[in-house]
């Protein structure tokens, strides 16, 4: 089973934070007047989680990922948080208008570390065995 430790290095609330991702970067604004309070580059991986409403940023130890990706140079690709209620969703899909080909993980129940791939591709891993195996925390879904 697959072990993980998550360490916050920044908290950002989301009733007043809106959290961007790109290809290269998580970008977080303030809602009220859109500054940019922070920015963190991928490079090697940098792991998100939430805690509450709570957006964390920080770094992932594991034992064991699964890796996802998504292909950002194509047309309808996209990465986003979806806030809901201490339930927030971080989505990456190769085409955001299929909802049944998403990959979404509840960042309340699990960390997502978010890598620089090839050309324009970004990577996400979760601690977990596999996407379908064995999860104590259950946060990935697909679809």
């Amino acid at each position: 089973m697959s072990t993980y430790t998550f360490t916050a290095s920044h908290t950002f609330d989301l009733a007043t934070h809106k959290i961007l991702f790109d290809e290269t970067k998580i970008t977080v604004k303030l809602s009220s007047t859109g500054q940019t309070v922070h920015t963190s580059n991928y490079g090697r991986g940098v792991a998100i989680m939430c805690t509450l409403n709570d957006f964390k940023i920080g770094t992932l130890t594991d034992n064991g990922v699964f890796t996802k990706e998504v292909n950002l140079a194509l047309t309808d690709a996209k990465i986003w948080l979806k806030e809901q209620n201490n339930s927030n969703l971080f989505i990456g899909s190769n085409d955001e208008t299929d909802n049944s080909i998403w990959h979404k993980y509840d960042l309340n129940r699990c960390p997502v570390r978010v890598i620089n791939g090839p050309l324009q591709t970004v990577k996400f891993e979760c601690p977990c065995d596999s996407a379908s195996g064995p999860c104590e925390n259950v946060c990935y879904t697909y679809g």
